[in-house]
């Protein structure tokens, strides 16, 4: 008699999900919770609300994602990718470290005052604690990016500072232009001077100081 022909077990379950797979679905996913989070607001939208919008069980989305703060940290960083992006396109050729360092921070204001929702999803968005932004802070791919402002300006300084003295006014600068740009965008009626001159006075300040 002869014996039946070896079949392979059938696999139980779903494939598994190749990395181009992952990276679509989560790409899918931010995009539908950057629409969410823009028109009802971060807090307001649950996880499963997130997963009807965008088309998948609450199961799936926790596959893809632990909570919903880590979903609002990818959104962060493409931000931040997009704004790092940008300054390092500027120009460098025939500017001298002064005029780079101006054509970075103005550039910095710029990109928040032409993308408000951005603004408000990065720095105003409720129902986020001060642990779930340090984390992303702390970074250190985001931290190396940050990195280009100290860099101009220690160029600008003509590289004789002190480390404790960059540190200072690299801090300073920051301040300075997220209260530019802070101010600008939520106390819009004012009538602000314009936006570059802010940043030219507040650059020029610096410098001198």
């Amino acid at each position: 008699m002869r014996s039946a022909p070896h079949r392979k077990p059938r696999g139980r379950g779903r494939p598994a999900r190749s990395t181009s797979d992952i990276t679509d679905a989560r790409a899918r996913i931010a995009a539908c919770a950057l629409k969410l989070f823009r028109e009802e607001g971060y807090a307001a939208v649950s996880m499963r609300r997130l997963a009807q919008e965008a088309g998948c069980t609450v199961v799936t989305l926790y596959s893809y994602y632990d909570r919903k703060i880590d979903i609002l940290r990818d959104l962060w960083a493409q931000v931040f990718a997009e704004l790092f992006d940008e300054l390092e396109r500027q120009p460098i050729a025939g500017r001298d470290g002064a005029s780079r360092l101006t054509a970075i921070a103005t550039g910095y204001v710029a990109f928040w005052l032409e993308r408000r929702d951005h603004y408000f999803l990065v720095f105003m968005s409720s129902g986020v604690t001060q642990s779930d932004v340090s984390i992303f802070v702390k970074n250190d791919a985001l931290l190396q990016r940050f990195a280009i402002f100290r860099d101009a300006l220690a160029k600008a300084l003509g590289g004789k500072a002190a480390d404790a003295e960059l540190v200072l006014k690299s801090d300073l600068l920051m301040c300075s232009l997220n209260g530019i740009a802070h101010n600008l965008i939520t106390i819009s009626a004012y009538p602000w001077t314009k936006p570059e001159k802010l940043v030219r006075a507040a650059v020029q300040g610096i410098l001198k100081a």
